[in-house]
């Protein structure tokens, strides 16, 4: 969506009750009826058909027809469903430019008590088998649709910044809704797109703030010069929804290549070539995982 804050001034109330109608339906249809649709949202079948008629047109539904008309939302509607929860939450007051894509989001500045940074989440259909092996959180779904594939990233990854943000240098998450996670805006740039002055001290506190987390018992897990953030006060480790706990299967060869990337690449760009081993010496307990 080009302008999001342009299309949410633009739902009326009642546009937004049938988005989050249609919503609950999906969990139980892949086209939602639009009797259903009336039935959830309270509003007359006439005044929906209208209703419905003006969301097509703006593309925030889609409709097929089969042995009747059905309707599902898309991560437009999503979008704007999170925005509407997070303003009723308090949490946002208003949003800015898009300031970053990756391939499993977007990035969005938000402002609120503080500029915040709005990432949402985009684990969509292309990439859902995807998904679905990689994140623990939906190994036991056997029927999970792609919108709420991208909420359950969102609220595990709100859970895991919680959990770290006291004692590991991760943006402070603010608020949750549905596929979105609104957290501190950090300014600083990825690691990748600086020169560090002093590249050993960098290293140094990075393997720190690894660290920390494995002592916490949380390992990222996706680990880069791409989600290491460089602020004044130092670096900030982002992107979190695919961590996991130390008692995952698989914890040593994940954190085993989360050190060997961030150690690849200050070899590479810095010349500092720091043994695999010796990082993972530094991981408190790591020898017994």
């Amino acid at each position: 969506m080009e302008n999001l804050a342009t299309a949410f001034l633009g739902l009326s109330r009642e546009e937004r009750s049938l988005l989050s109608a249609i919503e609950s339906g999906m969990k139980a249809h892949e086209w939602v009826p639009s009797s259903i649709i009336s039935d959830i949202s309270g509003l007359p079948a006439r005044k929906v058909d209208f209703l419905l008629g003006r969301l097509f047109e703006k593309k925030l539904v889609e409709r097929e027809s089969l042995h009747y008309l059905g309707y599902r939302i898309d991560f437009d509607a999503y979008d704007l469903l999170a925005l509407s929860d997070l303003v009723a939450k308090g949490a946002l007051n208003a949003i800015g430019e898009r300031i970053g894509v990756g391939k499993e989001s977007v990035v969005y500045l938000g402002y609120g008590d503080m500029p915040l940074a709005l990432k949402f989440h985009r684990q969509g259909r292309t990439s859902f088998k995807h998904v679905r092996r990689l994140r623990h959180n939906l190994s036991n779904k056997s029927r999970v649709p792609w919108l709420y594939a991208a909420s359950l990233a969102a609220r595990h990854e709100h859970q895991i910044m919680e959990k770290l943000c006291q004692e590991v240098s991760v943006p402070r998450p603010v608020a949750v809704s549905r596929h979105v996670l609104a957290m501190e805006f950090v300014s600083g740039p990825p690691l990748n797109r600086i020169s560090l002055s002093d590249p050993v001290n960098g290293l140094e506190l990075i393997l720190a703030e690894v660290a920390k987390a494995f002592r916490m018992g949380i390992i990222h897990a996706d680990l880069s010069e791409f989600n290491i953030l460089v602020a004044e006060s130092g670096p900030k480790i982002i992107d979190w929804p695919q961590a996991v706990e130390v008692t995952h299967p698989h914890v040593r060869e994940l954190l085993e290549r989360d050190l060997a990337n961030v150690l690849r690449f200050f070899q590479r760009k810095y010349g500092i070539r720091v043994p695999l081993e010796e990082a993972l010496q530094r991981m408190e307990g790591a020898e017994r995982i």
